[in-house]
Formats: structure tokens, sequence, C-alpha cells
């Protein structure tokens, strides 16, 4: 199958450079999964040493030309960061909601059985009013023993006073095993969602939020119900906004890594990051993605071609300086064999390569087609040693389509009569690597 073919080639340059993006993404993530861990006190030295050897574990696969491994784990690894960050978060968030509820319901229990105190008559030592005025649980169970069962009848009455629409008066002893229960649920979700909100960013309406909190604890059960469900839909729009800008946030930090790993200048992206909108960031997201693989197309076309002509110029095909360029924008190149003046080979295209091996007609006059046939033969072994030697180099090609030896006429290609020189070296490539 030595006739014209279709062939992708990869390079090792190409491969690099695709891990080096995935890893400055990782490398992104792990920077943010440690500021973030570290301000909100979740995130252990253990876990950060662990993380960290993870990815120079990834790292390694870059060394050990493990780029497939490298594709698949970087992304993985990136997403447990962010997953594991939001787990942390939300448990701190959870107890510090927790923390607050507990503190507020012991006010509220220590408020309640000041007044039941205060209606009984009873004489209040004044450290024991204050620790009750500051919900000093202390404070609490020393009235607790005072109250004994003396003024169960005011206490309930008293909290009975408080209720409203039909709900059940509660007992005494009711009330000292499920007093700290009785603050809805909707408040430990606000609760929580002040608190998440907080750890992405400012909480501008907090004092507003928990002052109403602190009203509809004490309110009649219909203004309770309708403060808690504008808090509701206040607090649940805000998490999701902050969220929203957050996500933002850390694709385009992701996206400016790679764009870092691929040598470009990311200043002019990275400013106003705390007062840009959200379709702001988005829209540097794109741009910068757009650019990022523009710029690997690129790169990698020059690569395939310095690759190819530099594993062809080691066949014995004469190769000058400048060939890459003028491949590159006339979009093909004829290559004569210096073994064989009457032959060589043509190359075009630029993602997917198309060569095939062709005669020299010197005005008009070239080879006898009936060399035509042992030409291609020739060709045949040329390019199992093409990818020999391109495989040397941690490049591949792969051949996507191919036509067998007479399949189709030697193409002829005309010319001035004058073979190219010979004796120029083929270019050099110039390959990157990870700092």
């Amino acid at each position: 199958m030595s006739g014209p073919k279709v062939v992708r080639i990869v390079t090792r340059e190409e491969l690099v450079e695709i891990c080096a993006g995935h890893l400055a993404r990782v490398d992104a993530a792990l920077e943010s999964w440690i500021r973030i861990g570290k301000r909100n006190d979740c995130i252990d030295d253990e876990a950060i040493a662990e993380a960290c050897k993870r990815r120079d574990n990834l790292a390694g696969l870059i060394v050990a030309n493990r780029f497939m491994d490298l594709q698949k784990q970087a992304p993985v690894e990136e997403a447990f960061l962010r997953r594991d960050l939001e787990q942390r978060l939300d448990g701190i968030a959870a107890q510090h909601a927790a923390t607050r509820s507990r503190e507020r319901r012991e006010r509220e229990a220590a408020s309640a059985i000041l007044a039941a105190l205060g209606k009984a008559g009873a004489s209040i030592d004044p450290q024991l009013e204050a620790g009750l005025k500051r919900g000093d649980a202390q404070a609490t169970s020393r009235a607790l023993m005072m109250l004994g069962g003396k003024v169960e009848t005011s206490i309930d009455a008293l909290l009975a006073s408080k209720l409203r629409g039909g709900e059940a008066i509660p007992t005494l002893a009711d009330w000292k095993r499920g007093r700290l229960e009785l603050i809805d649920s909707a408040i430990e979700r606000i609760e929580m969602r002040i608190v998440q909100i907080g750890q992405i960013g400012d909480v501008p309406h907090e004092h507003d939020w928990r002052a109403r909190l602190v009203e509809a604890t004490n309110a009649p059960t219909d203004l309770r119900n309708l403060i808690l469900d504008s808090l509701e839909v206040e607090t649940g729009r805000a998490l999701t906004a902050a969220r929203h800008r957050a996500e933002a946030l850390r694709e385009l930090e992701a996206i400016l890594a790679e764009a870092d790993a691929a040598g470009f200048d990311t200043a002019i992206w990275r400013t106003d990051f705390d007062t840009i909108k959200v379709e702001v960031l988005e829209a540097r997201s794109s741009a910068t993605s757009a650019a990022i693989e523009a710029h690997r197309l690129t790169g990698a076309a020059n690569a395939r071609r310095n690759a190819l002509l530099e594993a062809l110029g080691g066949l014995g095909y004469e190769v000058t300086e400048g060939m890459a360029t003028a491949w590159a924008s006339e979009g093909r190149l004829v290559l004569r064999s210096a073994a064989r003046p009457d032959y060589g080979v043509e190359v075009s295209g630029a993602e997917r390569i198309q060569m095939r091996p062709v005669a020299f007609d010197a005005g008009a006059v070239g080879p006898d087609p009936a060399r035509d046939i042992d030409a291609e033969t020739i060709w045949c072994g040329d390019v199992t040693r093409l990818q020999q030697n391109l495989a040397r180099h941690g490049d591949a090609l792969k051949i996507e389509k191919a036509l067998p030896v007479g399949a189709v006429p030697l193409k002829r290609v005309a010319t001035a009569g004058t073979a190219q020189n010979p004796g120029i070296k083929a270019p050099v490539r110039q390959e990157r690597t990870l700092r």
C-alpha cells in the first residue's frame, strides 16, 4: 500500500504542550483549594501534602512519556479538588450555622426563663440576671433549678402567649426537652446559606438578614412564616449568584493558567476580578480558550511539518531551510530524492497530511513510466523507515488512508531541470520543556 496516503502525525512537542495545559489547570485548582481551605480552616497540612504528592505524580507522567495517562488523570484530579473543597466548606458552614442556632436558642431560652422568674416574683441575683441576658448556659441551668415545678403554669402561659394559629401548648416538661428545637428548620437553612455566601465573598445584607432572623424567632406564626419565606428567596438567590460567579472565576483562573503554560502574557486578562460582572468573566474565558486553541493548532501544525521534514531529510530527501514556511504558505511541498533525482514525494495539508510519491518531468521529459512501480515500491520502504525515524523522537505517524501500489498513475511534476541543493541540513526542531 504505497500509493498516496493520508497520515496523522502526533509530535511529542504537541503532546507535551497539551499535557502542560492540563497540569497548569490542576495547579490552579490546587492553589485555590489550599488558599480557600486555609482561609476557612478546613484543610490541614497532611491533606495538602497528599494533594501535592498527587500533583507531582501527574508531572512525572510527562517525564515518563505517559501522555495519555496524564490527559485522563489530570481532569479527574481537578474535579476532585473542586468537589472536595465544596464538601469541606459545606461541613464548616453546617457547623457554623449549628453553633449560631444553638447560641440563639440558648439566648431565647434564657430570655423566656428570665421573664418567667419576673412573673413569679422571684428574687434574681444581679450576676444571674446578667448571665441570662447574655444567654449563658450555666445561668440558664441555675435559673431552671430555681424555677423547679412551682411556676410551671406561669412558664406555660408565657410560652402559650407567643404561639398562634392553633399550635399546641407545651408543658414545662415539654419545654425543657424541646425548647431548643422550636426554631423552624427554615432558619437553619437560612443560617447555613449566609455562612456559605460568606465563604465565597462579602455578604452585604448579612446584618439585615440576621436581624430579620431574630425577629422571625420571636414573631407570631403568620409573621414568622412571612419573614422566613422572604429570607428563603433572598438568601437562595444570593447563594446561587455567588456560586455562579465563583465558578466563572475558577474556570477563568484555570484557563489563564493554561494560557500561562502556553506562553501567553495574561496580565491584561487578570484585571478587575473583584468588580467585573459574571458575563465578562465568562467572555474572557471564551476568548482566552479560543486563543489557546488557535495557538495550539498553529504550533501543532508547525511541529508536524518540521518533524516530517526532518525525518524525510534523514531518509535522503532534499530538505532546505525555509521549506516548512513555504509549505505553510502554499499548502503543499515537493521534495526530491537525492538517491533517485527523477523521483520524490509531495506533502500537503496540516492536521492530516497527504503524502504521495511523484515523478519529475524536466521540459516534458521524465523517467520511463515503467519505472514508476519500482519507485512506489521503494517509497513503501521509505514510509516504514519514516515511522521509525519519527518514533525515535517520540513522535507517531498513523496511516489513516492508503492506496496500493499502481492503484493510480504516479503524479508527474514539471520542473525547470535544476535539482534542489541537497547540502543544506534539515531544520532542527525546538521542543518545549516543563519548568
